[in-house]
């Protein structure tokens, strides 16, 4: 495991220098997460004319879609990177309340301390988002519609909110608090959670509200505010590496924190710890979709880390990775752990122009297709590779001229081949697969099958193996109607992995 002491030499800032080699294995860590829980609605359309009413432009709606966010979109994310997760918090008695609990509860987390309160709205942020261009590129926002009750909540509501914080620290080995400042997080309540925390000896992160006055926030372990929050509460213009680490420290002293970690946008970040050392943590250049969500996600997977005593700059490090691929998507997107591996594959590499997240590769297919390049897109566990892979891999970048290889994630292996498998984690087998000469992109999804990603990637061919002969092939009816082709390549007659394994657990039994 590596703690804070396995820093102590770093003067290399450069967020690489600061990786873990790799994601730490998931192990049991119960996370609590306290903060106000927001539902995201997202409407999608079409913008091609001007309406006659006013100079604006006519969305045509095309799909409704429903998100978690804020605290809940930490919950979100948690779940998805393998953390036992509690939610704490009030949504109104109302069918957006009661949506936004059944959507976390679909995530996998614990809703038993969220409270449904009557006589007050659940928040909802309605986001028009428009596509101006064909096939549904240069999706941009046109509108945001906020409705929210941001009064302090009734006593009564704030004892009862209390008194089920007092059971969930109990088993709690994190606190993450959220706080947007809609009325949820009394100076009474916040009080009660960083002291109750600290009894426990819970580590309790906090993504902080806009205020000139943090003292509500004494005694936590860390906190995250972004540029404008840390120059509004310190009174420091964060426009340089010395006014970053000024006003981090002033914090970090003021408050009796083991550390705060402010993002600087396109800048990075900067951690500044109680013990006097800094790391400013550089930004990988990148094209951005939509900063939504990006502030949640570093404080999940801050605060994830900080609860696996993996040490603050390590946390620092991935929560950077992780906020530049939220980014990249368009609204709040949950970070699979596959994704994140992924990023961290991207950075190491040295093939990394080959191991690339969806976002990314979508951008570099569009360059490809505009240069008149067929893509073609095979999928599949591809561990233990062998020479049939080879032989298939061959056959499939011989159809086009850029092969892309979809690559199941450790997870969804396992709910395909068992327990046991993979053999190697997906970080090593897309390393693997990048090394091929046929292969040009590899991309690690997370579902079993293959539909959402091939609707995504859009290929011009399809290719899977001749045993799909007379079998539905996942996202043919996709490709097809738009005119692509499926082709089936041809096998190596006993060559798989579920043999090879099979065979040498036979031989290791002789």
């Amino acid at each position: 495991m590596r703690g804070l002491k396995d820093y102590h030499e770093a003067d290399n800032e450069s967020h690489i220098a600061l990786l873990p080699a790799a994601l730490p294995p998931t192990r049991p860590v119960r996370i609590l997460v306290v903060g106000e829980m927001i539902l995201d609605r997202y409407v999608w359309g079409s913008a091609s004319r001007i309406s006659p009413e006013a100079p604006i432009p006519v969305l045509q709606v095309e799909r409704r879609e429903h998100r978690a966010g804020n605290a809940a979109f930490v919950m979100a994310n948690l779940r998805a990177l393998g953390a036992a997760v509690h939610g704490l918090s009030a949504v109104g008695r109302d069918a957006n309340g009661k949506l936004l609990r059944r959507l976390i509860a679909e995530c996998g987390v614990n809703t038993d301390s969220i409270v449904a309160v009557t006589g007050r709205s659940t928040i909802v942020k309605e986001r028009f988002l428009a596509s101006v261009q064909s096939a549904g590129r240069a999706t941009q926002q046109l509108l945001r519609v906020d409705e929210e009750d941001t009064h302090p909540l009734a006593a009564p509501t704030e004892r009862v909110l209390k008194k089920k914080l007092s059971v969930e620290l109990e088993t709690a080995d994190a606190v993450l608090v959220s706080d947007i400042n809609k009325g949820l997080l009394t100076p009474s309540f916040l009080r009660a959670i960083i002291d109750g925390a600290r009894q426990r000896g819970a580590p309790v992160i906090i993504d902080p509200r806009i205020s000139s006055d943090y003292s509500l926030y004494r005694g936590a372990t860390a906190l995250t505010p972004n540029r404008f929050e840390t120059e509004a509460a310190t009174g420091v213009a964060m426009s340089d590496r010395g006014a970053w680490e000024l006003g981090a420290k002033t914090l970090t002293e003021r408050l009796d924190l083991r550390a705060c970690l402010v993002t600087l946008d396109r800048e990075g970040m900067y951690l500044y710890q109680r013990d006097g050392r800094g790391f400013h943590i550089s930004t990988s250049p990148r094209d951005v979709y939509d900063v939504t969500g990006a502030g949640d996600v570093v404080l999940a997977v801050f605060g994830l880390m900080v609860a696996m005593e993996e040490g603050f700059p390590a946390a620092a490090a991935l929560s950077n990775l992780a906020a530049g691929v939220e980014v990249g998507h368009l609204g709040a997107q949950v970070i699979a752990r596959a994704e994140l591996e992924a990023a961290i594959e991207n950075q190491r590499l040295d093939h990394s122009k080959k191991v690339v997240l969806l976002p990314e590769l979508k951008r570099r297919l569009e360059t490809e297709r505009r240069a008149g390049h067929k893509i073609v897109f095979t999928n599949g566990c591809f561990d233990l590779l062998h020479a049939g892979h080879i032989a298939s891999l061959n056959f499939a970048r011989a159809q086009g001229e850029r092969l892309v290889v979809g690559l199941n994630s450790d997870r969804s292996v396992r709910q395909l081949k068992g327990a046991g498998r993979p053999v190697y984690p997906a970080s090593e087998r897309a390393r693997i697969l990048a090394a091929l000469e046929s292969v040009d992109y590899v991309v690690i999804f997370d579902e079993t099958r293959a539909e959402r990603i091939i609707a995504e990637v859009a290929p011009d061919v399809l290719v899977k193996g001749e045993d799909y002969r007379g079998r539905v092939v996942d996202g043919a009816e996709q490709v097809l109607a738009r005119g692509g082709k499926v082709v089936l390549a041809p096998l190596l007659d006993g060559r798989s992995t579920s043999k090879t394994l099979a065979d040498l657990k036979q031989r290791l039994s002789e």
